[in-house]
C-alpha cells in the first residue's frame, strides 16, 4: 500500500480493541481514529492511536449520526468494529453508514443472532447435524425436572451475557443441581476433553484465513482463556469449522470455541465469538494478521496464501505466572521476546501500565 489509509475504530473501549490496535500498528500506511464511550480506557493511551474522542454512547441514531460526522471529517476510508455489539449495530445500519467509507466484512443479522445466542446456535447445531454437547435452555422453574429426567451429569451452568467462561459452574450430579433456577438458565452436558480454538476470517461462508490453537497454560479459573497455546493443524477442527462456516454463510471475522470429545472421538462445536478475540494478536505473531487482512480485504486488495507458523505463545499474564513458578523463566531472552506479549509491551509501554493502575484501583 502506498497512500495512508485513515481506520475507524468505533468501539476503542472494547475489551479486544487494544490487540486490534496492536495487529494494526504493524502496516505503517494506516492511520488510527478512535471512539470510546469511555473518557479514559487502554487504547488512549497506546502511541499507535492517532486519534481518540470520548462520546456517552447516546442512542441509535445520534450515535449513527456520530459516526457518519467522523468519517466526513476525518475521511475515513474503513471502519473496524471489535465487538459483538459494534457489529450488531453496523450490521443493523449497513445501509445507513455514509458511502465514504467501507466497513469490514461482517455476516448477516439472522446468522450473527445464530452465533450470538447459546439457544439459537444449540438449535441450529442440531438441525444442521453439528456435532454439539446436548444442550439445555430453561425458561422456567417447571423446566428443571424433565431437565434432568433427560440429562447426564456432569453438566455445566453457563451464564448468558457473561464472557471469557464468567460464572461458568460444574453439576456433578443431580442431588447437587440448584432446587431453585434464575431463569433463563443455560445447560450443557460436560464433555471429558480438551478445548481447541479455530480463528477464522471468511467470505460468504469460505475460509480465506484460519488458526488454531490448542491451550498449554491455564487462566486464572479452569474456565478462563488460557494464557499459553500451540498453534497447530488439526483436519477435524477445521472440518468442524469449515462446515459451520459454510452452513452461516458467514462473512468476516470469528472465533469458534471447541472441545475434543474423549468419548466420541470427535470435534464438538462449543460457542462462536462473533468479534475479534483475545489471542488475535498471537494469531499475528504466528503469521496470520486477521486486523489487516479484514483491511486489505475490504478495500479490494488481493490476500496471499495465508500460512502460519507452528508456534508457542503466551500471554502476559501467563508470562507472569511462568515466572512465579520458574524465576529462571525471566532468562529466556528469546522465547520471551519472540513468543510472548513482552516485545509489543516494551514498544507500547503505557496501556498496559494503565491497565495495571485500574487493576489496583480495584484491589484497593
Amino acid at each position: 500500500m502506498n497512500s495512508r489509509i485513515n481506520v475507524l475504530i468505533p468501539d476503542g473501549d472494547s475489551t479486544w480493541a487494544l490487540s486490534v490496535i496492536q495487529c494494526l500498528s504493524q502496516v505503517k500506511d494506516y492511520k488510527l481514529f478512535v471512539l470510546s464511550n469511555k473518557k479514559r480506557s487502554p487504547s488512549k493511551f497506546s502511541k499507535y492511536t492517532f486519534y481518540y474522542k470520548y462520546y456517552e454512547r447516546p442512542e441509535e441514531a445520534k450515535w449513527l449520526e456520530v459516526i457518519n460526522s467522523e468519517i466526513e471529517a476525518h475521511n475515513i476510508d474503513v471502519i473496524v468494529p471489535i465487538a459483538e455489539k459494534a457489529f450488531a449495530f453496523f450490521i443493523r445500519n449497513s445501509n445507513r453508514i455514509s458511502q465514504a467509507a467501507k466497513v469490514i466484512a461482517l455476516p448477516a443479522l439472522d446468522e450473527f443472532s445464530i452465533a450470538v445466542d447459546k439457544k439459537k446456535l444449540s438449535v441450529f447445531a442440531k438441525q444442521h447435524a453439528i456435532p454439539h454437547p446436548k444442550s439445555f435452555y430453561l425458561l422456567s422453574q417447571d423446566d428443571r425436572e424433565p431437565m434432568l429426567s433427560h440429562a447426564q451429569f456432569p453438566l455445566l451452568i453457563k451464564p448468558l451475557g457473561l464472557k471469557g467462561g464468567d460464572g461458568i459452574k460444574k453439576i456433578e450430579t443431580a442431588a447437587q443441581f440448584p432446587t431453585t433456577i434464575e431463569a433463563p438458565l443455560f445447560i450443557q452436558e460436560y464433555i471429558e476433553g480438551y478445548d481447541i480454538d479455530c480463528s477464522v476470517l471468511c467470505h460468504n461462508g469460505t475460509i480465506l484465513a484460519h488458526t488454531i490453537q490448542k491451550g498449554n497454560l491455564k487462566g486464572d479459573t479452569i474456565y478462563a482463556p488460557q494464557l499459553g497455546f500451540d498453534f497447530i493443524d488439526n483436519e477435524g477442527v477445521l472440518k468442524v469449522t469449515t462446515e459451520v462456516m459454510s452452513k452461516l454463510n458467514w462473512s468476516g471475522v470469528a472465533h469458534l470455541d471447541l472441545r475434543y470429545d474423549e468419548k466420541e472421538k470427535n470435534y464438538k462445536l462449543i460457542e462462536i465469538n462473533a468479534r475479534f478475540w483475545g489471542s488475535v494478536e498471537a494469531s499475528k505473531v504466528a503469521g496470520i494478521n486477521f486486523p489487516d487482512l479484514c483491511v486489505r480485504f475490504t478495500l479490494g486488495k488481493t490476500l496471499e496464501d495465508n500460512i502460519y507458523k507452528h508456534i508457542s505463545y503466551m500471554r502476559l499474564k501467563g508470562v507472569v505466572k511462568s515466572i512465579k513458578r520458574n524465576p529462571l523463566f525471566i532468562f529466556k531472552r528469546n522465547y520471551l521476546m519472540n513468543n510472548t506479549e513482552a516485545k509489543t509491551f516494551l514498544s507500547d509501554p503505557l496501556p498496559t501500565i494503565y491497565k495495571f493502575r485500574e487493576w489496583l484501583g480495584r484491589q484497593f
